[in-house]
């Protein structure tokens, strides 16, 4: 019996030592990942001490060079030139004050000084100089500056704007032509040299070569305001004010201010109050006499003007007299009628007035527009509108009027 509880005993006793034998090899596992991982972590250690050990062994990068005594020079130059020309600029604008006060004498010092200390704005400076000699009526001392400019490849068109009136006013209108059509040839876009091959067939009488000449240069450059407001001016004296009423109000939208804004707001008004009028019987619209014929053909089409005074009849109807509220209401009828009636008509100025009144803000422009017309009612309505106003001229300044090259408005493009 004895001797079977021992062998019991001892049986029981290798069992435990079976059941714990697992737990060693875990532990001595672990152990074992340990070492791995001590043994990584020195692997990485000694890597890193490699790439410093590289990175120090890089040769270092050689000093910049020193720049040279020309260098230096050079470097020097070109800041007093810089600091030279920005006081150049100063004695511009003063300059120009003393043009404006008429004091030309003290001007030219100021510009021959300007010219000293900015050499490299010869062609800046020098055309200032002709600009002075030519509001001092010394137009042979503007001649003489400007030829030289003439011949150089960076002169603007001005030059020969200038230069070309400058042969004007001695009465050579023959070289100012010249001068104009040499300029054309740099310049083919230049509005300003076809606004003054206007101006010296206008001084002829020939009102049909001027408007040619106009009407080129505000399809060539139709951001060039002088061009629209010498084509209305002949328009609005004849008896085809439609087409003075289209130029016109385009000009006011690329010029606003000035005494000619001033002038053409009171023209445009003026041409509303007299050729719309009202009868006990009925309404007359009377915006289209043909007698200006195209330049480029025998008889001038007349459709464009027959349906915008169509549309201007029906949108009259209501009313029995014209101010700037009653002109509102017509013209803001006009749009829908015209868009409606001729579409083919469709317009950058149209298309403008469109855009106002789905903004709410035609009636303000309306009033800009005309208020020289008739002060005393655009003033009155601004005092009582001024936020709706104001927010009418944020409006525009942000959004200067859409014309360029694509969407001119041209008589010629209305056939």
């Amino acid at each position: 019996m004895k001797k079977f509880l021992i062998i019991l005993s001892l049986f029981a006793f290798s069992l435990v030592s079976l059941a714990q034998t697992p737990q060693k090899t875990t532990t001595s596992t672990k152990t074992s990942t340990q070492t791995k991982s001590k043994t990584t972590s020195k692997s990485k250690t000694n890597s890193a001490k490699g790439k410093k050990t590289q990175e120090k062994a890089k040769p270092a990068k050689p000093k910049e060079k020193a720049p040279s005594k020309e260098e230096i020079k050079a470097a020097q130059e070109k800041e007093k030139t810089a600091k030279g020309c920005e006081e150049a600029n100063k004695k511009l604008v003063l300059a120009h004050q003393e043009m404006d006060n008429k004091q030309y004498y003290r001007a030219e010092e100021l510009l021959k000084e300007a010219l000293d200390i900015c050499p490299s704005d010869v062609l800046k400076y020098k055309y200032e100089l002709a600009w002075n000699n030519y509001l001092m009526k010394e137009f042979k001392k503007t001649i003489e500056i400007l030829d030289t400019l003439s011949l150089d490849p960076e002169s603007p068109a001005d030059v020969y704007q200038l230069l070309g009136n400058a042969y004007d006013e001695l009465g050579n209108q023959n070289m100012a032509l010249i001068t104009y059509d040499k300029g054309l040839r740099k310049h083919p876009n230049a509005g300003c040299l076809f606004l003054e091959k206007g101006n010296l067939a206008y001084k002829r009488s020939n009102f049909i070569g001027a408007l040619e000449q106009y009407e080129n240069g505000i399809e060539k450059d139709p951001t060039f305001a002088s061009n629209y407001y010498r084509t209305s001016q002949i328009f609005l004296s004849s008896s085809e004010e439609v087409w003075g009423i289209m130029y016109g109000e385009i000009f006011m939208l690329l010029e606003k201010g000035g005494e000619r804004a001033v002038e053409m707001s009171r023209k445009l008004y003026e041409t509303y109050h007299s050729e719309i009028t009202f009868t006990t019987k009925d309404i007359k619209v009377n915006f289209n006499d043909p007698t200006i014929v195209y330049s480029n053909s025998k008889t001038r089409p007349n459709l464009f003007p027959d349906n915008y005074e169509n549309a201007l009849v029906k949108a009259c109807q209501g009313e029995k007299n014209i101010t700037l509220e009653s002109l509102i209401r017509i013209r803001k009828r006009f749009i829908s009628i015209f868009y409606r009636e001729s579409p083919s008509f469709k317009n950058v100025l149209f298309d403008y007035h469109k855009k106002l009144i789905d903004l709410g803000l035609f009636d303000a422009y309306n009033y800009w527009l005309f208020g020289y017309g008739n002060t005393q009612e655009a003033s009155s309505w601004i005092k009582n509108n001024k936020s709706e106003f104001d927010r009418f001229i944020s409006w525009q300044e942000a959004n200067p009027f859409p014309i360029k090259q694509e969407n001119v408005f041209s008589r010629y493009k209305m056939e």
